[in-house]
């Protein structure tokens, strides 16, 4: 080094170019002698450690820089140094006098004395702190990465895409993508990504592909499908990314076997088109139902009117279906109804409707009618399918029908007005006979003056709280244990007598008083729930319009608090209509009443309108299937399958089930066996007053108590 004692340098010595370079060069340079004392300390040094070299000379290094541990190591090497076994590389840290410790790299040499030993030691050292630190991070991140690599449950594979002999070569794989294809780790390595594919997809479209993963960044997902060493295909979900390795582009894959989540969603769509299909469909004959009719008479309306084409809509009500309802059992009328359908499609046009609306009536879209002639006769020829007697069951009946018209344009242009006046029409034969067939006439109007005399009436009734509930059990389909009740509002007038619900439910939702009448309902059921000081919540059926006022949360938290009932003692029935009106603010109107507390169901489901996606979207507790999934369940084991899978959903879903409508032993026998557990009808329970119920009551808070 130019140096070898600790003597001040001569004179001349700080022109010498080394001495210069001594203190400019970056690397640090401290000599030592035989002892550890410092004797030249270089102005690298010097920055590093905060010291001034005037102020260490003659002490000993080690207290100076380095901590305990350091110093012990320093002071056993430098004690076991001799001329011929000389320290050489050296790492050590040093701290400085910040208390930062900093990572130095010693290239050491040794200068001898006269007596052929160690008289000084010459240590040149560089700062090598962020390379260590840098060299660590990486160690640490390429350790996590092999961690994640090996421990990931999806397959996760690097693949080299530019080997020009083996195309997308799979470099490496960790165990989980060998076992979800089927090889061992070591089968895969080496080989071509397309050893998993049907063909030679990534030799012909590797890269395209490739380009395409550079495009998409981190987004680059995607799904296909691998055959398995056996030959069997399963689908993938996929993630891939580039990165530079070296100065090589690698892609990184992760692959998950998503063979259970398409089966799942294959089952779901069958489910959904089925649901979808009943929605649209009468379940007893396979007819298109009212929800189909509205859409399809619509469409069939707007295309006449462009046209200038006469339309016919014809209500085909089967004469006296009731009497063989109640003579041979409704097994035979449904068996009647069906041989009816069959008979009515076959003698329409394949371009008719032919939909049946409810019990034994039909309505017919007879479209491109030539004129108004043409209309009668088509209704004569329905007439002349009946001729023929019905073979049901063994029994051979003979059954006519009679047959309403209304016709566009004269009798109206628009849906509603059609379906009225042929349903007017069908009234006037009832009125005077049977067997027949009548065109609408204006003079049918008056019908809908009555109607208009219902709605008065109805909103006297409200106003002056002449109305009254029944309330109607729901019960444990095994033990008969009480559940529930349901509040039914039930209207008798001075005027009109008894009028059921079917008849002035709708009314009252046409013309907005549904709003007072709920609220009224809600009202007396929370009063009457508390007065029997319920242990088991009380249903009150809410329609849509009820529920999207922005009062109506206030409206539900005053009745509770009103009369005292807390919220889990309430049970707020949904019309299925609500999951497709307005879903978005159902869900947060519906999200509000659970915050309350109250419990929240969905009705009527499985009879219109609703899809699966309400029962995973709206905040429910529970889910009511509706009367019209027990047809045919007794006569016909292959409907449980419907009704099975509706209560698998259910549970799926987790929300509770309730079947309303069981009239018969047999049906809760079936409902029973598929495992439901609440179920409401006539058999467990009629609609009773609340002073028929008060014994009922009394004793199950008795047999409740401790």
């Amino acid at each position: 080094m130019g140096f070898s004692r600790s003597e001040p340098l001569e004179p001349h010595a700080a022109h010498d170019v080394t001495a210069v370079a001594f203190d400019l060069t970056a690397a640090l340079i401290v000599v030592l002698d035989r002892t550890g004392r410092i004797r030249r300390f270089n102005a690298a040094c010097e920055r590093l450690t905060g010291f001034r070299e005037a102020d260490v000379l003659g002490q000993v290094l080690w207290p100076l820089v380095l901590d305990a541990p350091e110093a012990a190591r320093a002071i056993a090497a430098y004690a076991a140094m001799t001329p011929s076994s000389p320290i050489g590389r050296y790492r050590n840290y040093w701290v400085n006098t910040l208390g930062e410790r900093r990572y130095i790299s010693w290239d050491t040499t040794h200068l001898l004395g006269p007596d052929g030993e160690i008289d000084l030691v010459v240590a040149t050292g560089l700062d090598v702190t962020q390379e260590r630190q840098n060299r660590l991070e990486r160690e640490e991140s390429e350790q996590r990465f092999r961690t994640l690599f090996e421990r990931s449950a999806d397959g996760v594979v690097l693949i080299d895409p530019h080997d020009p002999d083996v195309p997308w070569r799979i470099v490496d794989c960790n165990a989980a993508f060998a076992r979800m294809n089927g090889y061992r780790r070591d089968d895969l390595i080496g080989c071509p990504l397309d050893l998993l594919h049907e063909d030679d997809l990534m030799a012909r479209e590797g890269s395209r592909l490739l380009e395409w993963i550079r495009t998409q960044g981190d987004d680059a997902h995607g799904e296909g499908s691998h055959r398995r060493r056996d030959g069997s295909v399963f689908p993938i979900e996929s993630s891939s990314s580039v990165f530079t390795l070296g100065e090589r582009e690698y892609v990184l894959g992760i692959d998950r076997d998503i063979s259970e989540r398409k089966h799942a969603e294959a089952q779901l769509q069958t489910l959904n088109a089925r649901l979808a299909h009943e929605a649209h469909h009468d379940a007893l004959t396979g007819l298109p139902n009212r929800v189909m009719l509205m859409d399809r008479l619509g469409r069939e309306l707007a295309r006449a009117q462009r046209a200038g084409h006469h339309l016919a809509v014809m209500f085909v009500d089967i004469d006296d279906f009731k009497r063989v309802n109640d003579s041979l059992g409704h097994a035979v009328g449904d068996s009647l109804l069906k041989e009816v359908a069959a008979r009515l499609t076959r003698v329409m046009r394949p371009s008719d409707l032919v939909a049946r609306v409810g019990g034994d009536e039909f309505v017919i879209v007879v479209p491109d009618l030539h004129n108004v002639h043409h209309a009668a006769r088509v209704a004569h020829r329905i007439q002349e399918t009946f001729l023929a007697p019905i073979s049901v069951s063994g029994l051979s009946v003979t059954v006519s029908c009679s047959v309403g018209i209304s016709v566009c344009p004269q009798d109206g242009n628009g849906v509603d007005d059609l379906l009225q006046h042929a349903d007017l029409a069908m009234f006037e034969i009832k009125k005077h006979g049977k067997n027949a067939v009548r065109f609408f006439a204006s003079t049918m109007n008056a019908a809908a003056h009555e109607r208009l005399r219902l709605e008065t009436r109805l909103r006297a009734a409200i106003l002056d709280d002449t109305l009254s509930l029944q309330y109607q059990p729901q019960v444990d389909a095994l033990s008969g244990q009480l559940v529930g009740l349901e509040a039914l509002a039930r209207w008798t007038d001075v005027e009109l007598g008894v009028v059921s619900p079917g008849e002035f439910i709708p009314v009252a939702e046409d013309t907005g008083l549904i709003v007072p009448l709920g609220a009224w309902v809600l009202d007396e059921a929370c009063r009457q729930a508390a007065e029997w000081n319920l242990t088991v919540p009380i249903a009150v059926n809410v329609s849509s319009a009820q529920l999207m006022r922005t009062d109506f949360l206030e409206t539900v938290r005053d009745a509770l608090r009103r009369h005292g009932l807390p919220p889990e003692r309430l049970k707020l029935e949904l019309t299925e209509r609500l999951a497709v009106q307005n879903s978005v603010l159902a869900v947060q109107q519906l999200a509000r009443l659970n915050a309350l507390g109250v419990l929240l169901s969905l009705d009527d489901f499985g009879a219109g309108q609703s899809a699966v996606v309400s029962l995973m979207t709206l905040p429910l507790q529970e889910v009511k299937l509706d009367r019209s999934v027990l047809a045919g369940v007794t006569a016909q084991p292959e409907t449980w399958d419907v009704l099975s899978a509706l209560l698998a959903l259910a549970r799926g879903l987790k929300l509770s089930a309730v079947v309303e409508g069981v009239e018969t032993e047999a049906q809760l026998a079936v409902l029973r066996a598929l495992g439901c557990r609440t179920v409401q009808g006539y058999l467990t329970g009629r609609p009773e007053r609340p002073e028929a119920l008060d014994p009922w009551l009394r004793g199950t808070r008795a047999s409740a108590r401790p």
